[in-house]
């Protein structure tokens, strides 16, 4: 298995991971996981606890990334609450607006990345 993981470490850093998420096909790594007499799904939860990488099973794709430091993600949401404390009502207004103005998908996208550091 750590061979098979190995070369699909080798893969994802080919194609930038870990600065940016990778996907590859869901059809081919269920197939090439069962030709080496592996449970993918097993591959995928030790590459999570041994490696901290993630991995999201879509239809077409499977999306790797990075695991984010849970603590990192507690600090960041508890600064982020003791800045919103400490803005005056005219500052806060100002980012609610900017949120207001952004576009649906700028807002999706904004969402998403609070999503991604468990913020939301």
């Amino acid at each position: 298995m750590k061979e098979f993981i190995g070369k699909i470490i080798t893969t994802l850093e080919t194609n930038g991971f870990p600065g940016k998420k990778v996907s590859l096909p869901t059809e081919k790594m269920y197939e090439a996981a069962d030709n080496r007499g592996l449970s993918f799904n097993k591959v995928m939860e030790v590459m999570r606890n041994e490696y901290n990488i993630d991995s999201s099973v879509e239809s077409e794709k499977i999306v790797f990334s990075k695991q984010v430091d849970q603590q990192f993600n507690e600090d960041m949401f508890q600064k982020a609450q003791e800045m919103m404390a400490n803005m005056d009502p005219a500052e806060l207004q100002k980012v609610q607006e900017t949120i207001m103005n952004m576009s649906d998908e700028e807002r999706e996208e904004l969402m998403k990345k609070g999503r991604d550091m468990g913020l939301l």
